[in-house]
């Protein structure tokens, strides 16, 4: 096994001789880098990859084995964690464990052969938690992907309006600075998947301004919750979930930083959206987020107060007689006998209306269909990897 191929292993003890012996003894089988103590240690991470193994003595000046062991937990989760001490009292350990959350606790004088071996058993740990992350994430992208093509088919009305909050929502990320907008992202991607269960021609009209009964408002307004609880069972997924649960109602006390800060995006965005989508201006959209109760940071506000955003008319029912060239087919058009006619996707010419108009007159082709008046609002899609 060549060198570059070593596993690389962070040895951290303010023994200079002892930091010697370990180099020497590991020398061959592990690419070794060592530190004389937390602070140079950590100095070492911030400047290196990961490490697979971090091994740390307990009594060192400055900083404890079991701190800083806390804050590589914290830094480089993946690191699989030793603790190498000659202090192996009770309450040394359970503070190892407790902040640290280590694979081993190893007493001084430790012979060659336990450590190595222990060693080797942490960087299969290691590769393990990287190749099931691997696999999980690859999995989440999956199931995210379907859950988003599952929407745009069943409701693509819905489909069009998490598109433009996706937009709203990077927008406002990006211009913030939030290093950690993964969750806010997916939750603006995801934000209508429980309209599924909520039947076409009820969104339509909600996305078009039109009356909604008090049980239909209930149903509609019942979309988040079910959201919710379709994420919830999905892995790695719950901070997403709760935003989304979130979206149109301020989160109750206690819930996370990360989910009131994406909820009052996704709330701010939604209702941006809606108004801009029924022809309001941009300043009295802006105006209406501002006095949005409860509050909206001043930043997300003043953040979408940048950003315009082009408002196509998104998928909608109409009858064959109100068909213009240059719409588009968003459901297959098919005639009475199944034949098909027109696939999702197409863009509607004069002489395929004229077609059409001619099979509708003959009871060929039932009404309405599907389709969209304008482009697509090109919003970008979540990044999986970012997690």
């Amino acid at each position: 096994m060549s060198e570059a191929a070593l596993p690389r292993i962070l040895c951290v003890d303010d023994e200079p001789n002892l930091l010697a012996a370990l180099e020497r003894n590991l020398f061959g089988q592990f690419e070794v880098t060592t530190a004389g103590g937390g602070e140079a240690a950590l100095a070492a991470m911030a400047e290196a990859p990961p490490f697979d193994v971090v091994v740390s003595d307990m009594r060192m000046p400055a900083m404890d084995g079991a701190t800083f062991l806390g804050l590589v937990r914290q830094r480089s989760p993946d690191t699989v964690r030793v603790l190498l001490t000659g202090q192996a009292d009770a309450e040394s350990a359970i503070a190892a464990i407790n902040r640290g959350a280590i694979f081993r606790f190893l007493c001084k004088p430790c012979p060659t052969e336990e450590l190595a071996a222990t060693l080797h058993e942490a960087v299969r740990v290691h590769r393990r938690i990287l190749f099931e992350r691997e696999l999980l994430e690859t999995t989440l992208a999956g199931a995210i992907r379907m859950l988003t093509e599952v929407l745009s088919m069943v409701a693509p009305g819905a489909f069009h309006r998490s598109e433009l909050l996706q937009t709203c929502v990077a927008h406002v990320a990006d211009r913030l600075g939030w290093a950690d907008s993964w969750a806010v992202r997916v939750a603006a991607a995801l934000s209508h998947v429980g309209c599924v269960g909520v039947p076409a021609d009820l969104i339509q009209r909600d996305l078009a301004g039109g009356e909604l009964s008090g049980e239909e408002r209930r149903l509609l307004e019942s979309h988040p919750e079910v959201g919710h609880r379709l994420l919830a069972e999905i892995p790695r997924l719950d901070t997403v979930a709760r935003i989304v649960r979130y979206q149109a109602a301020p989160p109750p006390h206690g819930e996370p930083a990360e989910v009131v800060r994406g909820a009052q995006l996704l709330r701010a965005a939604l209702y941006l959206v809606r108004c801009l989508s029924r022809k309001e201006s941009q300043a009295s959209a802006i105006e209406g987020v501002r006095m949005l109760e409860p509050e909206i940071p001043t930043d997300i506000v003043k953040a979408l107060g940048g950003l315009r955003l082009r408002i196509h008319e998104g998928p909608r029912l109409a009858r064959i007689r109100e068909l213009m060239p240059g719409w588009r087919v968003e459901r297959d058009i098919a005639s009475t006998r199944g034949t098909m006619l027109l696939r999702q996707g197409s863009e509607l010419s004069a002489t395929a209306i004229l077609a059409l108009r001619n099979l509708h007159a003959a009871g060929a082709i039932e009404e309405p269909v599907l389709v969209s008046c304008g482009a697509d609002p090109g919003a970008p899609e979540p990044d999986v990897a970012a997690f």
